[in-house]
């Protein structure tokens, strides 16, 4: 991957926070696996390679989030805020 974001920075990012907001404007709250379906999407439809790149990675932290925080409900996030 050519272009990332610094991993300490990846959840206070402006690009993972603005799909997290329209995530929440669209579904009222914010989980996981509502998160993981939001960039899939985003990726999918990227045509810039940069952009592209950045998805991917946040992506991936979601993915390992997923599986290191079982106990997580309605996406709370606080934490990385």
């Amino acid at each position: 991957m050519a272009n990332s974001i610094p991993e300490d920075f990846i959840f206070r990012c402006a690009l993972y926070k603005d799909i997290e907001r329209n995530v929440m404007l669209k579904q009222g709250c914010i989980s996981n696996d509502v998160l993981v379906q939001a960039f899939s999407t985003q990726l999918k439809n990227e045509k810039n390679v940069i952009l592209t790149d950045l998805y991917s990675q946040i992506l991936a932290h979601l993915q390992l989030d997923k599986t290191s925080q079982p106990g997580e409900v309605n996406g709370d996030f606080s934490l990385r805020s």
